[in-house]
């Protein structure tokens, strides 16, 4: 059974999700706007977050992945296409959501899986090597 603290930590990380939403169903015609909008609500939420080395790392490989994937549906495969796009095909705003997106996803997974969307302190985030990350 899962908790209501659990339901309750998936309810709120999920705002920003709906937020995005709402701000591409009010501004798609205005991709500037819903770019800045984007950016400022994800520095906001990652700024006051409590893993913020952790989650600036994740944010910049999703919006990495992110540019890929998209490059690969409007540049290489072709299956889709933007009416309104920055480069390569593709709106600025939405490497900006898929980065997020991959916070929110890791914020999601620890809730389900510790009951925090938080790494502890101390913890290893990523280890290469002689090289490691950690909170």
């Amino acid at each position: 059974m899962v908790s209501k603290k659990k339901i309750k930590l998936l309810l709120i990380h999920s705002i920003p999700l709906l937020m995005g939403i709402v701000f591409s169903y009010l501004f798609w015609r205005e991709k500037n706007i819903l770019f800045w909008l984007y950016v400022l609500l994800v520095l906001s939420l990652v700024a006051f977050g409590k893993d913020i080395k952790s989650e600036s790392l994740i944010f910049v490989y999703g919006a990495i992945i992110g540019f890929l994937i998209e490059t690969i549906g409007t540049q290489i495969s072709g299956y889709q296409k933007f009416m309104a796009y920055d480069f390569f095909g593709i709106p600025a705003w939405l490497i900006v959501a898929w980065g997020y997106g991959f916070v929110l996803m890791k914020r999601i997974g620890l809730v389900i899986s510790k009951g925090t969307p938080w790494f502890y302190k101390g913890q290893v985030i990523f280890k290469f090597r002689n090289f490691k990350i950690t909170n």
